[in-house]
């Protein structure tokens, strides 16, 4: 099936007339488009965007941090800076010469208005109902010794939320044209307008024009989103020097240059036999077939749980950890709705596109898998789900499991972090109340985790299986009291815990169990930068924190997998995709998977 983006179908409307006036309704099957210069994910540690059902998570535990908005390039000066003339005129919406009502240049359309705020003009952009086209078109003209040009805009965002598709949202897509108006490409780089911007903010993009291009066809819109507010204070269209503008193409030269270098070692990476040995539990240990221990130390490799496609940096992110880093664990969070091709996360942002692919999706972590394999380490596939598992999880499960049953690289992890409900639901299942954002509450049905080892061993695979505990899986003293799972004949069951630099009680909450079972730290690590959604104070300094949470794994031989080796899932270890550690925990992180020994000085 061929499909369109966005930026193809509003072309397309402009060119057969069916908006002149800068409003359209239309549907999309399925687009296959990847958002440009979007706005950051909200992070939180577990990549927590959203929890299970879209509930308000316990403000004690976990949330989503707010999204910091794409800028221009640090150089550049500020929208301020009148020495710096825009192409576009009247772009600030301040001169109104030919109708006192509206800005000159401007078009016309229900639900968009004229405002004025702190004696500043502003166009607002207010959704009259879900699925409806709202957008500012305008055509710059570009001179020929225009050779790049920089798009930014300074807006805020209120209630936006995403429509029928993920990407139905609020963002500005740009096209360069002829002097016929055909298309000339590539077009200019996009960008999602965040939905967290309650404050004027700064968005921008720079691009190098093609040849043959005299026209900038710019649309900023509310993208058929179910509702919202787009406020836009001012766009500018500034050009760029011929030394940038080189400067852009070498860079881009040069990414291209490397990642062809990467995926050529990726695929003869793929080619190699597995070198993985199969595990299995014995006592608080995993051994080989030969009673040889296995410690698990390495990563949690993202964001297949909130991209269809992990931003395309999967199999590169799994060789660095396993080569550089000296990982031999990776844990790969992902997400059922992209595994059965449904589209978009319940947990992903909106700006966030998604994919209908499940084979694609599912390659992926077939790639992963083997990658792993590859190098004689594990993968521990973990759905990454919360709250308390449900029919879907064991859909999921039943799937998964057929089809990675009983391979020895692969250790399933089989909800993420469970919360808000007791030890009885938690093993056997039952009724859970969920509130709302509304105040209200309903009741859920929960399967319990038993259910889900019963999926997993119903397929035959014999697999290492990990769950974690409750209070979004740091607390496990429950199975040392009577709510261990069974394993149905498998090869053992791994408890997990999760526990960060606000956690207190290691000993009471993880130890115990340690003692008669391996344990998995599914998820540890810190950062300098605060959680919004834990008083201040109790976040640790990093750099007292880690060594100490090094040092307690280290002295109990606790399997573990770091949290994360993305710079957008906070807390992040890198600060980069080249996978730069972060100073605070990181570095430390890397150290210690390559051996170095830390002190455990201080229990909390």
């Amino acid at each position: 099936m061929t499909v369109q983006s966005p930026s193809s179908i509003i072309r397309t409307s402009f060119l057969t007339g069916t908006v002149l006036c800068a409003l359209a309704v239309f549907f999309c099957d399925h687009p296959a488009v990847q958002a440009q210069e979007a706005s950051p994910l909200d992070s939180a540690p577990g990549s927590d965007a959203a929890p299970f059902n879209n509930q308000t998570p316990d403000k004690s535990t976990k949330t989503a941090a707010p999204a910091t908005p794409v800028a221009p390039p640090a150089a550049t000066p500020s929208l301020a800076d009148a020495s710096r003339p825009s192409l576009i005129s009247n772009g600030d919406f301040s001169t109104a010469t030919i109708d006192p009502s509206w800005p000159d240049g401007w078009p016309k359309a229900k639900g968009i208005t004229w405002e004025m705020e702190n004696g500043k003009h502003f166009m607002r952009l207010v959704s009259q109902k879900p699925g409806q086209m709202l957008m500012l078109y305008r055509v710059v003209p570009l001179k020929s010794e225009v050779k790049g040009i920089e798009i930014s805009a300074r807006y805020r965002t209120a209630g936006v939320k995403s429509g029928a598709q993920p990407w139905f949202d609020s963002r500005a897509i740009f096209h360069f044209t002829d002097a016929n108006g055909k298309p000339v490409k590539p077009d200019p780089k996009g960008f999602v307008f965040s939905t967290k911007a309650a404050d004027w903010t700064t968005v921008g993009s720079r691009s190098a024009v093609p040849e043959g291009a005299v026209r900038l066809e710019m649309m900023p819109c509310l993208f058929q989103a179910a509702a919202g507010t787009l406020d836009l204070a001012e766009i500018r269209v500034t050009p760029i020097s011929s030394e940038d503008v080189e400067a852009m193409n070498a860079a881009a030269a040069a990414e291209v240059k490397k990642k062809a270098g990467q995926t050529a070692i990726v695929n003869a990476e793929l080619a190699l036999p597995s070198k993985t040995a199969e595990l299995k539990v014995s006592g608080n240990k995993l051994v080989t077939a030969d009673g040889a221990a296995v410690w698990l130390q390495g990563l949690n490799v993202i964001p297949l749980e909130w991209s269809p496609n992990g931003e395309g940096g999967i199999p590169w992110s799994i060789h660095v950890a396993i080569d550089d880093w000296n990982a031999n664990v990776i844990r790969l969070p992902v997400m059922e709705n992209f595994w059965f091709g449904r589209g978009k996360s319940a947990h992903a942002p909106a700006g966030t596109v998604t994919s209908n692919d499940q084979e694609a999706y599912r390659a992926i972590v077939d790639s992963a898998v083997k990658l792993a394999a590859a190098k004689g380490a594990y993968i521990v596939l973990d759905l990454h789900r919360f709250l308390t598992p449900d029919d879907k999880c064991v859909a999921f499960w039943k799937d998964a499991a057929a089809r990675y049953k009983n391979n020895p690289a692969v250790l399933f992890d089989i909800f993420n972090e469970p919360h808000g409900t007791t030890w009885e639901v938690w093993q056997k299942g039952g009724p859970v109340e969920v509130k709302q954002k509304d105040g209200t509450s309903k009741t859920i049905q929960s399967v319990g985790m038993q259910a889900l080892v019963d999926a997993v061993r119903g397929t035959g695979a014999k697999n290492i299986i990990v769950a974690g505990g409750l209070a979004y899986a740091y607390d496990l003293t429950g199975i040392l009291k009577g709510y261990a799972l069974d394993d149905r004949g498998g090869n053992g069951i791994m408890y997990a815990t999760h526990f960060y630099n606000w956690h207190k009680g290691w000993a009471d909450h993880f130890l115990g169990v340690a003692e008669k079972y391996p344990v998995l730290v599914g998820e540890t690590g810190a950062s300098l930068i605060k959680m919004g959604f834990i008083p201040a104070a109790d976040q640790e300094d990093p750099n007292t924190w880690t060594p100490d949470m090094i040092g307690l794994i280290q002295k109990y031989k606790l399997n573990w997998t770091a949290w994360s080796f993305h710079p957008r899932g906070g807390p992040a270890l890198v600060t980069d995709l080249n996978y730069t550690p972060t100073p605070s925990c990181g570095a430390a992180i890397k150290d210690a998977l390559h051996g170095k020994q830390f002190e455990l000085k201080n229990m909390r």
